[in-house]
């Protein structure tokens, strides 16, 4: 794994963490696939099947998208590990539950 998509997943699991103790959002399984997979795959396959990450409703409900995989995913420092359709899959995601 090289070290920008280290950061990244480091940054997603910190994340889910805060997710997991502050509002109650199981996110087991979602982080037990990117320990098997990396990030960057179990994000690519999620894209594919046209879903959100664990919890994003939840956090969405909740006025915290800052702390979904999808919000990471949009910073400019993780552009290179996806597709510009991936990152605008996201960014539209997050426009509209009002991220943006």
């Amino acid at each position: 794994m090289m070290a920008l998509e280290k950061k990244l997943q480091q940054e997603v699991m910190k994340n889910c963490g805060l997710a997991e103790k502050e509002y109650d959002c199981k996110m087991t399984r979602f982080l037990q696939t990117i320990e098997r997979f990396g990030i960057v795959r179990t994000a690519q396959e999620i894209f594919r099947k046209g879903r959100t990450s664990d919890c994003f409703n939840k956090l969405a409900e909740v006025g915290h998208l800052e702390l979904t995989m999808e919000a990471t995913i949009v910073k400019g420092e993780y552009a290179e590990l996806f597709t510009d359709e991936q990152v605008n899959y996201c960014y539209e995601l997050l426009c509209e539950k009002g991220y943006y």
